[in-house]
């Protein structure tokens, strides 16, 4: 038998960024944790749920927008996984007329780069709101700072942090939330 929500409780999410930016694998992560999959496909061995083509499992990119559902709470989140290479941008585009909001992904090393500037773009001409999420804090050279910075000077962005990094690279363990006035530290062995 098929849920019903009403439309106060169903939202049309898309996942934007520059190519190896992190969409697919953000989206991999919200299916799983919202329990929409039992197990976290990865790009990088073909077994991402959202990449559904034989092209895009064997070049490790996403070539087309595809869609999914999943659940929170009460609400039921349609969520559009976008293409980052520039020569997919149409399907971006196609992708945004239908949203009631998108996550820009920047990679934290990286930061707004060409197709972040297009898809931004894209996303003002049809006015969608947005949250940005910066990911790979991970990584040698991660900066959040310089990501918020170039939101700002590149974009335009009137970007207001809720959230921000405890440490960066290797000692990257956690997370403050400006909202809640708490912090989330990783644990070692999840």
């Amino acid at each position: 038998m098929e849920r019903q929500y009403s439309l106060e409780k169903t939202r049309n999410i898309g996942i934007m960024a520059h190519i190896d930016a992190g969409k697919t694998t953000t989206t991999e992560r919200i299916l799983y944790y919202t329990g929409r999959s039992y197990k976290i496909g990865e790009v990088h061995e073909g077994t991402a749920t959202m990449d559904w083509m034989v092209q895009e499992q064997e070049r490790g990119i996403t070539i087309t927008s595809a869609a999914t559902t999943c659940f929170w709470r009460d609400c039921r989140i349609n969520i559009i996984d976008t293409p980052g290479h520039v020569d997919f941008t149409v399907e971006v585009e196609r992708s945004l007329r239908v949203l009631d909001g998108a996550v820009a992904i920047l990679d934290a090393v990286s930061g707004v780069e060409p197709q972040t500037e297009t898809v931004w773009r894209q996303a003002d001409k049809y006015r969608v709101p947005r949250l940005v999420y910066v990911n790979k804090m991970d990584r040698v050279g991660a900066d959040y700072y310089q990501c918020l910075d170039m939101l700002r000077a590149r974009l335009g962005a009137h970007a207001v942090p809720i959230q921000i990094p405890m440490g960066r690279e290797d000692q990257y363990r956690g997370l403050v939330d400006l909202i809640d006035q708490t912090a989330l530290v990783w644990d070692e062995d999840d």
